[in-house]
């Protein structure tokens, strides 16, 4: 009987998971190199952890199931709530700020399409314990290296949802009609706005968007509005200290995010060509997400990649090219040298680890003649053969199938030897 994979997952095969680990080792160096630690936490958790403060858009999408003690859990939605979780029970003691990021999947039940998956993969960044637009730009800034690194083209935009929110609140417009204003912006629905809130102000703000001749618009349409103008001179310091650091960008009042536990500046990177799913990245500031779980007030930013996302438009671009690591084959003449065979492709693998060569161990049985007739005809540049001769004296015997010639030398040689390519 053949059984398919469930809807809305994959299979990934070795030539896709070279380009993957590729495409997150890439990642996670930028990352370490901004001090930033990896962590990882459990793929299920207590359903209500994301219920507080996740917005209903993610609750309406959780696989939720009972354990056999009768406790309600989920695959986890996202990863956020995750890290707030760990902070406030283990964390919450060390110096701060915390740098930390994770990669790994997560579930969302919803229609499977392009680049949109039930078993998505996320990596994304915590910086914890600090405030202030200047950890925003770290974020930022760390987010497009990140692309940069890849060779990614992309585009960012940046905005202030304490601007969008503080003009609601000093409107009066309720919680409710708030959270359904959100959630249709960040769907891209702009068009529906007009339906829940019919107000001249708000309509103009969200269609401003531009460079920082944006700044100045806004605060025209803003005059009066004391809380959205205190967000507003934020956002124009965010933007000052990104033109220094020579990140373009793109400033969208339409711009939010969908989570209800953002309370600052916002932004998203999309690239061309993903059609309606060519948002790669998004994040913000949520300075009050902690407390809700009895942490203490602690201000945060932070962000994610969808990681299937960015290996997409990475292939859409060209730009998907790990490097290519060099293979040494390792031959036994016969069955009585596989031993020192075996012996001898784990020295080559301890010593060859962090070069650009791979030790493949031959354990089919056939003939070296065979091996070798291969080696030649897939290109491969080295074979080493042992055999009984070998063993005794504590040799190899290099193969240079480029050349065709070979010679007897020490483990210790083949390494100098293939480390120097």
């Amino acid at each position: 009987m053949k059984i398919e994979n469930p809807k809305g997952t994959r299979d990934f095969t070795p030539t896709v998971m070279r380009d993957r680990e590729y495409v997150e080792k890439t990642m996670s160096n930028v990352l370490e190199g901004f001090n930033f630690e990896k962590i990882s936490t459990p793929i299920f958790e207590y359903s209500e952890l994301f219920e507080l403060k996740s917005g209903e858009d993610i609750k309406n999408r959780m696989y939720t199931f009972d354990d056999k003690g009768g406790r309600k859990l989920c695959l986890r939605p996202e990863l956020t709530a995750s890290v707030a979780r760990m902070f406030s029970n283990e964390l919450r003691n060390l110096p701060k700020p915390l740098r930390l990021f994770y990669f790994g999947p997560m579930f969302r039940y919803e229609e499977p399409q392009k680049g949109r998956y039930r078993e998505f993969y996320q990596l994304g960044v915590e910086l914890l314990g600090v405030s202030g637009v200047f950890s925003d730009a770290l974020a930022i800034y760390a987010a497009c290296e990140c692309l940069k690194r890849l060779g990614l083209d992309f585009e960012l935009q940046i905005n202030s949802l304490g601007v969008v929110r503080g003009l609601l609140e000093e409107l009066g417009v309720d919680d409710k009609v708030s959270g359904k204003l959100i959630t249709l912006l960040d769907e891209g629905k702009r068009d529906g706005v007009k339906e829940v809130l019919d107000d001249e102000i708000f309509g103009r703000l969200i269609k401003i968007s531009g460079g920082k001749k944006s700044l100045g618009e806004a605060e025209k349409v803003l005059k009066g509005f004391d809380k959205a103008l205190a967000a507003l001179s934020e956002l124009r310091d965010l933007a000052i200290l990104l033109d220094s650091a020579a990140i373009a960008y793109t400033i969208d009042f339409g711009i939010v995010r969908g989570l209800d536990y953002y309370t600052g500046t916002v932004f998203e990177i999309r690239v061309s060509g993903l059609g309606a799913q060519n948002q790669i990245c998004g994040g913000g500031r949520y300075d009050n997400l902690i407390e809700v779980f009895g942490g203490p007030k602690t201000p945060a930013v932070g962000f994610a990649f969808g990681f299937d996302r960015v290996c997409e438009a990475l292939i859409l671009q060209s730009k998907l090219k790990p490097p290519e690591k060099k293979v040494v084959v390792v031959a036994s003449v016969s069955g009585k040298s596989n031993g020192y065979a075996l012996k001898v492709a784990g020295e080559l693998v301890r010593n060859l680890s962090e070069s650009k060569f791979i030790v493949d161990l031959d354990v089919s049985g056939r003939k070296l003649k065979k091996t070798l007739e291969q080696a030649s005809n897939t290109g491969l540049g080295w074979v080493v053969i042992v055999g009984e001769k070998e063993e005794k004296e504590e040799k190899i015997t290099l193969r240079d199938m480029e050349k065709n010639s070979q010679k007897t030398v020490t483990i210790a040689e083949v390494v100098k030897l293939l480390t120097s390519f």
